[in-house]
């Protein structure tokens, strides 16, 4: 799964990952969730992770389509 809230993810610290739940209103472990493709964000909260992503200079922000509109994990049965 790769999507670009796990490209955000990996070139982040854990303190800006940590500011990004944050200013988003959540936690990191939803943020995981999603990351990771375990869970798909609804639009408010990829709206929300879209707009607290331009806080931060030193990565190209999340775009809000790439996480409504992302390919759930599949799971091995």
């Amino acid at each position: 799964m790769s999507n670009e809230l796990l490209r955000w993810r990996k070139g982040a610290t854990t303190n800006e990952w940590a500011q990004l739940a944050n200013l988003a209103n959540t936690t990191t472990g939803y943020l995981d969730q999603i990351a990771y493709g375990n869970r798909r964000a609804s639009p408010e909260m990829a709206k929300a992770i879209e707009a607290a992503s331009y806080h931060f200079k030193g990565q190209a922000p999340v775009m809000k389509e790439s996480l409504v509109f992302a390919s759930p994990r599949i799971s091995a049965a």
